[in-house]
């Protein structure tokens, strides 16, 4: 698996970002995702699936003190539908954390695997490769890949 360190000396060597992602599949950036949130301290649970009416799965949970982020990892390619498939992720991945929410409230034994305390955060997150910038959209926070370290790192201002 690269690291954002491998990606950024392949870049400053002069490949282009693209080139670089299609080596990448969507398991290595969930677990590059996943290493960055363990460097943090954060425990992790990569594919969580859950059920409450119908069958759901968080690509990854991670915990730390009291809170949770339910993260989803997407590997968008730049181009002309991105706002569209933006506002379908904030609200696919709302729709998931309302549901978590639920699942969690009454299930003992998912509550002590998780090690949860009373009172959890839960911060709905989309890391992706290419928005430049941090975004909030509809309490989702749009986190890239190249950022989502210093946003941990300063978790505490945004919630």
């Amino acid at each position: 698996m690269m690291d954002l360190d491998q990606i950024k000396k392949r870049i400053l060597h002069g490949e282009q970002i693209e080139k670089i992602i299609e080596e990448i599949n969507w398991k290595e950036f969930e677990e590059l995702v996943e290493s960055i949130l363990n460097k943090h301290d954060f425990g992790s649970h990569r594919n969580f699936r859950f059920k409450t009416k119908t069958r759901h799965e968080i690509d990854i949970l991670a915990i730390r003190e009291k809170r949770i982020l339910s993260i989803d990892c997407k590997q968008w390619k730049r181009g002309r539908h991105k706002k569209t498939q933006l506002r379908y992720a904030v609200n696919a991945q709302k729709e998931r954390v309302k549901q978590l929410k639920k699942f969690l409230k009454n299930n003992k034994i998912a509550q002590k695997k998780l090690r949860l305390n009373k009172n959890m955060k839960f911060v709905p997150l989309i890391v992706t490769w290419f928005e430049e910038d941090l975004v909030e959209h509809e309490d989702v926070f749009i986190v890239p890949v190249w950022k989502f370290s210093q946003f941990l790192l300063n978790l505490s201002e945004y919630i």
